[in-house]
């Protein structure tokens, strides 16, 4: 018996969006091949099997379906799944479904669907219109009226925001409050693989900037009796009052994943879903085998730099370097951390609310 999160990308990297810093597309043109194609009924048979093989009688398992855009693989795709994995696991198994889509293809099918198989949706929408639209191809009306649908057949969802060097803090804030979105996650845009700077991704200092100000807002709406979950400081309250966070990223240390690209091909990281992590074929492999593999171990034991400053970091069992992803931006500017400056502006504040 074992719990076992499984993200799996149905689509790859195919999207009917092009969004201007897609972190998927830039992922998938790194890589040979790229992936781009729709996961077969064999191949998510052969995914489903391997992993309650795995995991055994009486076990937890998340399926989580991301992209590019999941919903490009069309409704028959998601209700052939489902229907085999219930039809596959033992009565005792609990089997848990969430997706992460841009809402534009959201239509009364698929809401309907993912009511009654009891879906998590989080939608991605990066602030009012305007903000949207900048680097959204113009979504901005589709992906409200996906929402729309969403709520209208009671499904369960919470808004995933890209954030740029663009993204003000305060009218994000009030857009969430007006729209009544009350559970949410920042993801903080970085320049692409290559290495070449962006107008849209953040700064160490605007990153620093924007998560106080975010910060102080969340905190006098929560101080004031309001419900409002923002997934980053969450964690870190959570690594304050019990020691570790849901998240691996908050805590600096690496949990290996599961992604299931559309032809089977594994990678052990979301982030990291390049051809030297590669793994093997869940349609030839079992999950022990992937856990054993070179491109896991690699991905493991691949680190990059932590701050100069973590050696005497005094918040430092709050970070513990951070995700390795964002290290670059911490290491940018010689004697300061970003992620430090927000956790010591954070930290007693949050000591008033254990």
């Amino acid at each position: 018996m074992r719990q076992m999160n499984v993200l799996v990308k149905p689509a790859s990297s195919l999207c009917n969006l092009k969004c201007s810093y897609c972190f998927y597309c830039d992922e998938a043109e790194n890589r040979n091949g790229g992936n781009a194609s729709v996961m077969s009924a064999e191949t998510a048979e052969n995914l489903i099997r391997r992993v309650l093989d795995f995991c055994g009688e009486g076990s937890d398992i998340s399926f989580m379906f991301q992209g590019g855009e999941p919903l490009m693989a069309g409704t028959d795709f998601f209700k052939k799944f489902i229907g085999t994995a219930e039809s596959l696991k033992d009565s005792e198994t609990k089997i848990r479904y969430s997706l992460q889509t841009n809402g534009t293809l959201i239509n009364d099918e698929f809401a309907e669907f993912f009511k009654e198989h009891g879906f998590l949706i989080g939608v991605s929408i990066d602030g009012d219109e305007a903000t949207h639209n900048a680097n959204r191809c113009g979504s901005f009306k589709k992906a409200m009226n996906g929402i729309d649908l969403l709520r209208k057949n009671g499904v369960d969802f919470n808004i995933l925001s890209v954030i740029t060097s663009k993204t003000d803090a305060a009218k994000l804030f009030a857009f969430y409050k007006e729209n009544d979105f009350r559970d949410v996650q920042p993801i903080y845009c970085l320049d692409p693989l290559n290495g070449n700077k962006s107008d849209y991704s953040l700064d160490a200092k605007s990153f620093a900037r924007f998560q106080k100000r975010f910060f102080n807002l969340w905190f006098s709406e929560i101080s004031n009796g309001g419900r409002f979950y923002v997934r980053d400081f969450d964690n870190l309250l959570s690594l304050m009052t019990v020691g570790y966070a849901e998240q691996c990223g908050a805590s600096g240390r690496c949990n290996a994943q599961l992604v299931v690209e559309a032809d089977g091909t594994c990678y052990p990281c979301d982030f990291y879903c390049l051809d030297e992590y590669e793994c093997p074929n869940i349609n030839s492999a079992s999950i022990n085998d992937i856990l054993k593999c070179d491109g896991l171990r690699k991905f493991m034991d691949y680190d990059e730099p932590k701050n100069k400053l973590c050696a005497e970091c005094p918040v430092r069992p709050l970070c513990n370097g951070g995700c390795k992803r964002y290290r670059s931006l911490y290491n940018q500017l010689s004697g300061y951390c970003p992620r430090m400056d927000f956790i010591i502006h954070a930290v007693e504040k949050l000591k008033n609310v254990r």
